[in-house]
C-alpha cells in the first residue's frame, strides 16, 4: 500500500489545476471555437426587361386540308403582325402544327323497350319492342357519321418593350386567335443585379456583426469565415391567363419591380 504525504497530494492537485487551466486557455485561443457568427440578406429591385407571349391558333372541321389552311393563313396574319412591331425573326418561333381526331360522342343505344298504356274501360296494354344485341359491329349510322378533327398551331413571341406587347396583343384578338397564354416577365442579365444584391448582404452582415459585439462590448476581430447561401435563383413571373373576347378587346399591361436576393454566413473573431 502506496502513503502519501500531505505535501504529495497538494503538489498533485495544483499540478492537475495548472494542466485544466493551460487546457482551457487553448481551446479559448481557437478562433474557430469563439466569435459572432451572422447572416446577411439583401435584394435588389428590378424592372422586367423581356416579355414573352404564347398564342394558339385552333380550328376544327371535316375535312385536315380546309382547316389547315384557315391555320396556316391566320399563323402569318400573326407573324406579320410581330414584324411590323419591329420584333426580329430570332424572336418569333412557331411550333409545327398538331392534328388530332376528335371522338365521336357515342349515342345510347336500345335493346328493349316497354311501353304501358292505359285503355278504355280500365283495361291494360303492353308493347315490347326488343332488338338483339351485336357484338362487335358497326351499324351504317355510324360509318355515315362524318369524322371530325382539330388542328392547332402555337406561336411564341418575345420582346423587349412592354408597349409592344400591348400593341401585338390589341391586335391578334381581331385575328381571332384561339388562346392566350399567361405572359411571361423576366430580367435578361440576372446576374449583374445578383453580385449587387450579394454585395450589400455582406455589408448587411458585417453592420450587425458590429452591433452585436458593440452590445456585448467586445471589439470585432477578422473575418474567419465567409459561405454563399443563396445561389442567383430567379423566377420569372407570369401574369393571369387570357382567352380571346372578341374584336373590342383592349389591353394596356403595368409592369412591377421583380426582387433580386442574396443571403451570407459570416463569422468575425472578436478582440
Amino acid at each position: 500500500m502506496v502513503k502519501l504525504s500531505i505535501m504529495s497530494v497538494v503538489k498533485i492537485l495544483t499540478i492537475s489545476s495548472s494542466y485544466m487551466f493551460m487546457s482551457s486557455s487553448n481551446v479559448l485561443a481557437n478562433p474557430q471555437d469563439y466569435g459572432i457568427e451572422v447572416q446577411g440578406q439583401a435584394s435588389v429591385m428590378v424592372e422586367p426587361d423581356s416579355f414573352a407571349l404564347s398564342i394558339a391558333i385552333i380550328e376544327k372541321g371535316r375535312l385536315t386540308d380546309k382547316i389547315r389552311a384557315i391555320v396556316d393563313y391566320k399563323s402569318d396574319q400573326v407573324v406579320d403582325v410581330a414584324k411590323q412591331l419591329g420584333i426580329k425573326a430570332q424572336d418569333i418561333s412557331s411550333a409545327s402544327v398538331s392534328l388530332r381526331v376528335i371522338e365521336k360522342e357515342q349515342m345510347p343505344k336500345v335493346r328493349s323497350l316497354e311501353i304501358n298504356e292505359n285503355l278504355v274501360n280500365n283495361q291494360q296494354s303492353k308493347v315490347h319492342v326488343g332488338v338483339p344485341p351485336v357484338t362487335g359491329e358497326m351499324t351504317s349510322a355510324d360509318h355515315l357519321r362524318p369524322q371530325y378533327f382539330e388542328l392547332s398551331r402555337s406561336i411564341t413571341v418575345k420582346f423587349s418593350k412592354i408597349n409592344d406587347y400591348d400593341q401585338f396583343l390589341n391586335k391578334v384578338i381581331k385575328i381571332g386567335v384561339s388562346q392566350i397564354s399567361p405572359l411571361t416577365m423576366s430580367v435578361d442579365d440576372t446576374d449583374k443585379y445578383y453580385q449587387q444584391a450579394l454585395t450589400q448582404a455582406f455589408k448587411n452582415a458585417k453592420e450587425k456583426a458590429l452591433q452585436i459585439a458593440s452590445q456585448a462590448e467586445q471589439s470585432l476581430g477578422e473575418l474567419v469565415y465567409i459561405k454563399e447561401l443563396s445561389n442567383n435563383h430567379y423566377r420569372a413571373q407570369y401574369n393571369s391567363a387570357m382567352r380571346s373576347v372578341g374584336s373590342s378587346f383592349g389591353h394596356s399591361s403595368q409592369v412591377g419591380n421583380q426582387q433580386i436576393y442574396a443571403s451570407v454566413l459570416v463569422k468575425y473573431s472578436l478582440e
